[in-house]
């Protein structure tokens, strides 16, 4: 088939895939209003079809403004317990599981058992530590709260979609579970380039294990201040202009496969 594929990129881990007449969402999200990142408030619009790929803020937190009535969210059980609590509606959310198949329209979608990268607790209280914080703590207490009131609880899901004849593979985080046999040779993953000192590292070593033809870098910026950072990708990007295509999109900005 010779039909395109679209795929946006807003920030953080949050994407469209439109094919045809078919849209899906993966995590969207609102970056916190002192981010530098912006998306606008309607970006998200036209899109009934949401996937969630772990429970944490970053990922579900904005999904409460995003649902309107017709709205489906697929997700596993923390996120599903975590938006009903927040006050998304229980006929808005579809509860799956690694091994789940399913179509949205045109796009086939397979759910695979993930992993989230590892989160050291040192890293963690670095983090909350850190100078960044401590000069910017108008709002820290909201933002923590919203932090800590979405969990992961383990249950981090990849996923495939079968569209036009492309297979597309959407990592939750930079990490893979053991003894599950991912699709390789896809022709287009997402990789969640956050999370760890050595993502390069971790990014390449999951590279090699699943050799997609391309690659599109996602969650790498500063969208939960003070909390994130902008991580650099550059040595990444160099080590993969000699194994397959990479793709660092602006904010907003299409990409045509």
């Amino acid at each position: 088939m010779n039909e395109k594929i679209d795929i946006i990129w807003y920030g953080t881990a949050s994407v469209r895939i439109t094919a045809g007449s078919s849209q899906l969402l993966i995590d969207p999200f609102f970056p916190f209003s002192d981010s530098k990142v912006k998306v606008a408030t309607n970006a998200y619009d036209g899109c009934n079809h949401i996937l969630i790929s772990h429970g944490h803020f970053d990922h579900i937190s904005s999904i409460r403004e995003i649902v309107k009535h017709d709205t489906i969210v697929y997700c596993t059980e923390a996120p599903y317990h975590t938006l009903c609590n927040k006050g998304v509606n229980e006929k808005n959310l579809r509860l799956i599981k690694p091994g789940s198949s399913f179509y949205v329209e045109d796009m086939h979608i397979t759910a695979y058992k993930g992993k989230h990268i590892s989160l050291n607790i040192w890293s963690i209280l670095k983090t909350v530590c850190s100078r960044r914080v401590r000069h910017n703590l108008k709002g820290i207490s909201g933002k923590l709260k919203k932090i800590v009131s979405c969990l992961e609880k383990k249950e981090t899901l990849c996923y495939v979609v079968d569209v036009y004849g492309k297979r597309i593979l959407i990592l939750g985080s930079l990490a893979l579970a053991d003894g599950i046999d991912y699709p390789t040779d896809v022709d287009l993953a997402f990789f969640p380039y956050q999370g760890s000192k050595n993502i390069c590292d971790i990014a390449l070593r999951i590279y090699d294990k699943l050799r997609p033809k391309a690659v599109l870098l996602t969650h790498f910026d500063d969208t939960f201040p003070p909390f994130s950072s902008e991580i650099d990708t550059s040595d990444f990007e160099k080590h993969m202009k000699q194994r397959a295509k990479i793709y660092k999109l602006p904010h907003g900005s299409k990409l045509e496969i």
